[in-house]
């Protein structure tokens, strides 16, 4: 296992439990070893964990200390959230108390308790020494608990890191849509009077937009990135991380600033509490919009902030920890998925297809017709002749598709992958045939609703490095690019369009130029194999893009034509009022609970079906298509108090108007969410035969001429055409067994079958609730331990390899029988027999080429070459 991949494995385990265990408990729940073992999730490290180690005195992968208790919002069960919050709970004896949780454990209703007698001293840990009277707990709450944020320690010693005040700048005159509160009234019906209240409006006009074109990053050295890829494990140099310490956050990018400022006769720099460093001391230049505790400190400790700071930070053996970074983009496919957000908020309306719809010819209309294609079609064609060629059984999109790489340096995750490549005859094995058949299913299904490869990938997002470099040297802030500009080495050089999730307005669409000039190609040239973009500060790009900070947001940049081509103008949406928050209160049990109780759940994916149900309603009407306009101006401004919730505690509320639109979604978003589905299935059933219109049920979903329903027409009538799977499979029991092996103790193989059929039962009404992956891993676990624990009629426990020989029999005793326990136990085993029973078979690897290799195949814009051997086996 390389470094790398030994960092990443590294996982622990923590207790999960839902509130409705704990309240059918009475608050005191037992569980015995297997109970809790079922309990356990894996988490990747993160800072917290440490800090248990330090207190406990010694190191283990299992968290007995935190419970992660998931009770998402029900105003039904508030009185025993509240309970639960102010009191705890026991567990085994031993009571829990509220602790905390980070912005995305909030937003999926996750609360960490510890244990009680934990709680003062990580407490204290996690405050830095700092108790708390007053704050803005939403903010606080979220800064204070950066230490469960999933990230990577370095261990080494904290860099030399100079703390810099924030730039802040305006634009002055910006033509944009905002918001305005209107004077208006409203019909109370029970009292028979009318209310007067401010009225959410959106008008247009010009305003001056006040912009922080650094908001959460700062830069640091060439040596820095080595040192801190090195820790990492890389095998490249990544120049840009994302930091986590106690209170701060942000990313951190490379840049040359001691050879800069030697040019410009620079050697020293001042920080924001007022004192001087020699620039060639300095590691890193951060400033205060990723310094979070800044406010805390200054109060505190003046212009000694900083350097407390650090005292506490080194008390507490705290560690800078990663937990994103830039990738070599030589490992990245070129090719990403859009989603519906995108794609309904560009011009892909087909006139053919509106024209149907309107001459209520639909029924008449061949879909599939190349004359008839309109742009959307065009851009979904990409993933059909990918998946065309899975489906006729084209072995090296086959491996693609399941999960493969490069198999030179890189070892699949995927058993089924490597077993295809040991021998071709696995490819006709029913557990992958199933595999692959459900991964095809699924692949198509997200097409329905937009998940269709496109030119274009990810980046993370970072500001005008050398814009950053003046200002923190106390130079005129002039920057390398102009407005409508990107720097991206990724890129060819010319027009992009930028997307950033969630997206609900046109206007959020960036199109942009890629440029380079003499400052990019003197100082920024180690941009190059990077997944990382450089904005410019002199325009709108950062409130445009979902108020995107740069502390590691990411644009997904693309190219294709189409996507340029039908980007839609229209004035920006702004948030003038950006980032303001409820008042400070005191820091207490009380108002912690009110808080707790006001933040467990998230509203941005009904925003977004809002928005989606509204765009896709085709209209020829000025005043709805200007009232259409509107709305979703409204929601675009919605989303981002939305976004920001979690740490501002404001939210806005959605009329009633707009929340009609949730009755009927667009017939595409049915398929991402089955229940809705089979609901509509179920309603146009009842409706059959009814010929009073009266008499219907209304629909839950609508069907319009908008792209997105065209796309999942498309898809559904291709999907009849080809998706084909022939059922010639083969049984393969004599590749994945071991000879050598006993495989025919009936006793053994019965209690096998038992298990097996326990596992399928209870396997089905698992994948029927969607799990998460540790919810399959702790089902996988459990079926683990009661095969091995399984006893000869002496009592005697079989050896390992016996039982696993037995349990590759009783799966592959006929087809029909379900594989997918025996693969998730004991796959590496499997690919193991199957290289040692394969001899004289075809082998295959798959290389990185080059697309001027006439050999070479291309997938999501990479290019490979499948090499054929035969397969010499090996000995067991």
């Amino acid at each position: 296992m390389s470094k790398k991949e030994e960092k990443k494995s590294k996982l622990f385990n923590v207790l999960k439990i839902k509130i409705q265990e704990i309240i059918k408990s009475k608050y005191d729940i037992h569980y015995d070893k297997e109970e809790e073992a079922a309990h356990f999730v894996q988490q990747q490290n993160m800072t917290m964990f440490k800090q248990l180690e330090l207190i406990r005195g010694v190191e283990t992968q299992d968290i007995i200390e935190l419970i992660i208790v998931e009770a998402r919002h029900d105003e039904k069960k508030e009185a025993q959230i509240r309970k639960l919050m102010n009191k705890g709970f026991l567990y085994n004896g031993e009571r829990y108390v509220r602790f905390g949780k980070s912005a995305s454990q909030s937003k999926d209703g996750m609360t960490i308790f510890i244990k009680e007698n934990f709680f003062d001293e990580a407490l204290k840990r996690t405050q830095l020494d700092i108790p708390i009277k007053e704050e803005v707990i939403p903010k606080y709450e979220g800064y204070r608990n950066l230490v469960f944020s999933a990230c990577t320690i370095i261990e080494e010693d904290l860099p030399y890191i100079v703390i810099v005040d924030e730039y802040k700048k305006v634009l002055p005159n910006q033509y944009v849509k905002y918001m305005k509160e209107v004077p208006s009234e409203w019909y109370d019906k029970e009292n028979d009077i009318m209310m007067p209240y401010d009225k959410k409006t959106i008008v247009e006009g010009y305003q001056d937009i006040s912009l922080s074109p650094f908001d959460g990053f700062g830069i640091h050295t060439e040596d820095i990135s080595k040192r801190y890829s090195l820790h990492m494990g890389f095998d490249y140099v990544a120049r840009a991380f994302q930091i986590r310490i106690p209170y701060l956050k942000g990313v951190s990018v490379e840049a040359p600033f001691k050879s800069y400022y030697k040019e410009r006769g620079i050697k020293k720099i001042k920080d924001v509490y007022g004192r001087f460093h020699n620039v060639e001391d300095i590691d890193c230049i951060w400033n205060i919009s990723m310094f979070k505790a800044h406010g805390i400190f200054f109060e505190h400790f003046k212009e000694k902030a900083w350097d407390k700071y650090l005292e506490k930070l080194k008390k507490y053996h705290y560690r800078i920890g990663i937990s994103k970074y830039t990738h070599n983009t030589a490992e990245l496919n070129k090719y990403a998925r859009m989603n519906f957000q995108y794609l309904q908020c560009l011009d892909l309306w087909n006139p053919k297809y509106i024209k149907a719809y309107k001459e209520m010819k639909i029924n008449e209309y061949d879909i599939l017709s190349e004359e008839n294609e309109g742009k959307i079609i065009q851009l979904a064609k990409y993933s059909t002749d990918m998946l065309e060629k899975i489906i006729k059984g084209d072995v090296f999109y086959t491996l693609k598709f399941l999960g493969l790489k490069d198999s030179k340096g890189y070892t699949s995750r995927s058993n089924y992958v490597k077993a295809i490549m040991e021998n071709e005859d696995m490819l006709r094995d029913p557990a992958i045939r199933s595999s692959l058949k459900r991964k095809l299913y699924k692949s198509i299904t997200e097409m329905k609703y937009g998940k269709i490869y496109t030119e274009g990938f990810y980046h993370i997002v970072v500001g005008d490095i050398i814009g950053y470099m003046e200002y923190c040297a106390d130079l005129p802030v002039v920057g390398c690019l102009n407005a409508g500009e990107f720097y991206a080495k990724t890129m060819k050089l010319g027009e992009c369009v930028s997307f950033r999730s969630p997206l609900v307005d046109p206007s959020e669409v960036n199109l942009v130029n890629i440029v380079e000039n003499e400052m990019t190609n003197t100082y920024l040239n180690y941009f190059e194999n990077q997944d990382l973009c450089m904005v410019n500060m002199y325009d709108l790009t950062l409130p445009q893009q979902g108020g995107a900070d740069e502390d590691g947001d990411a644009f997904m940049l693309s190219q294709n034509e189409i996507l340029i081509d039908s980007k839609i103008h229209s004035p920006i949406v702004i948030e003038l009022k950006d980032k303001e928050s409820v008042k400070k209160v005191k820091y207490n049990k009380k108002n912690i609970t009110e808080y707790e109780l006001k933040s467990r759940d998230s509203r941005i994916g009904e925003i977004t079906n809002i928005a989606t149900s509204i765009l896709n309603r085709y209209s020829e009407n000025p005043d709805k298509i200007k009232e259409k306009s509107d709305d979703i101006a409204l929601l675009r401004l919605t989303q981002g108090k939305e976004i920001d919730y979690v740490k501002t505690g404001i939210r806005w509320g959605i009329n009633s108007r707009m929340r009609e639109n949730l009755e009927q979604l667009p017939y595409f978003l049915l398929y991402n969410y089955p229940k809705k589905l089979k609901r509509y299935e179920q309603l146009i059933k009842h409706n059959r035969g009814i010929d009073n219109k009266d008499d219907r049920v209304m629909l839950n979903a609508y069907h319009s001429c908008s792209p997105l329903n065209e796309l999942c027409e498309y898809i559904n009538k291709w999907e009849q055409n080809n998706l084909n799977i022939t059922e010639d499979s083969l049984n393969n029991l004599h590749l994945v067994i071991n000879p050598n092996v006993e495989n025919t103790n009936s006793s053994l193989l019965k209690d096998i079958k038992h298990i097996y059929n326990e596992f399928s039962s209870e396997y089905k009404k698992i994948l029927e609730d969607d799990p998460e992956d540790e919810e399959l891993t702790a089902i996988f676990n459990k079926y683990k331990e009661k095969l091995l624990q399984l006893s000869d009629n002496e009592s005697k426990v079989f050896k390992f390899d016996v039982i696993v020989n037995h349990c590759i029999t009783v799966a592959y005793k006929n087809k029909s029988e379900d594989k997918t326990l025996c693969w998730a136990l004991f796959g590496d085993i499997m690919v193991r027999n199957i290289k040692c029973n394969s001899n004289g078979r075809k082998r295959y690897t798959i290389s990185a080429s080059t697309k001027e290799d006439v050999d070479a195949r291309e997938f999501l814009g990479n290019y490979y070459k499948l090499v054929i051997e035969v397969n010499e086996g090996v000995n067991i």
